[in-house]
């Protein structure tokens, strides 16, 4: 029950999230900063970082689902993960959609960012790629889902690294999202058919 549910957010958390966030760049007026008044921007970022906030109560999926299979590199990579998605998509993302925009309309954004920051971001980024780059390779070796959802894992960092400009800053987060989205489906449909069968429910039992 509980490796179905997390499945299940999963699916729910990678759709409301690309909803959220490709209604928001489309919805934006202007690139840069001028992005930030656009009356849309807080609200659909807002519905994006509650899809940010279920992927990441999702992520346990990947741990039942591999079990004792490429168990250090899976557990390295989930704590990379899970630290990335909390540190840039959901803390981040609440920056970029609330404290940006109210800073646009009361004097403008500082071109310095506050003390401590880039030594924050840096950390952030060092766990992204440690985490997505551990938890790809992990996928290839358990062999428990496609092998392109690990090479998209593996994939993720490095288009994050790009610096591409507006939306298209944002396909890391798609590519990552994809290969949650498939171990999600593949998790509820490995739970269902647990639940016909008690020889796979047994299994399921034991691995949750």
């Amino acid at each position: 029950m509980r490796t179905r549910l997390a499945g299940w957010a999963l699916i729910v958390g990678t759709v409301v999230a690309c909803a959220g966030y490709l209604t928001a760049n489309a919805l934006a007026s202007g690139t840069g900063d001028a992005r930030f008044t656009s009356p849309h921007w807080p609200l659909l970022n807002g519905i994006a970082i509650g899809g940010d906030i279920l992927v990441v109560l999702g992520l346990p999926a990947i741990l039942t689902g591999h079990g004792r299979r490429a168990e250090k590199l899976t557990m390295f990579g989930y704590i990379g993960t899970f630290a990335a998605l909390v540190m840039l998509n959901v803390a981040e993302g609440v920056i970029e959609a609330f404290v940006k925009p109210y800073l646009v309309g009361h004097g403008g954004i500082p071109s310095d960012p506050p003390a401590g920051y880039a030594v924050y971001e840096t950390c952030a980024l060092v766990l992204m790629l440690a985490g997505f780059i551990c938890l790809g390779i992990a996928v290839l070796r358990a062999k428990v889902y496609p092998w392109w959802t690990g090479v998209l894992f593996i994939v993720t960092p490095v288009a994050s690294f790009l610096g591409l400009p507006g939306g298209w800053a944002l396909i890391a987060d798609y590519l990552c999202f994809t290969a949650l989205l498939t171990i999600g489906v593949l998790t509820v449909r490995g739970s269902a058919r647990a639940a016909l069968d008690p020889q796979l429910r047994v299994g399921a039992e034991q691995q949750a």
